[in-house]
């Protein structure tokens, strides 16, 4: 599922990434933002940014964005990566 398609409070892992470019990819990973991260929806207004919680920072998403990251739940609500 897209990253834009989880749910306030829910815990995913990142596991790919659909379009976008390089740069995009790289200006994630510059914000600590890389495959196989824990992240946790913090905030999801119906307009406006996605909030979510990752390695302890917290990184506000534009829609746009969060459509082209793949996550999937995670069965037990691990704690967010430290």
């Amino acid at each position: 599922m897209k990253l834009s398609d989880a749910k306030v409070g829910e815990v995913v892992k990142v596991i790919g990434f659909s379009g976008g470019c390089d740069e995009f990819k790289c200006r994630l990973e510059a914000m600590g933002f890389r495959v196989g991260d824990i992240v946790k929806i913090i905030n999801k207004g119906f307009f406006g940014p996605l909030q979510i919680e990752s390695s302890g920072s917290k990184i506000a998403l534009c829609r746009g964005q969060a459509e082209k990251i793949l996550v999937e739940k995670v069965e037990s609500q691990k704690k967010v990566n430290k």
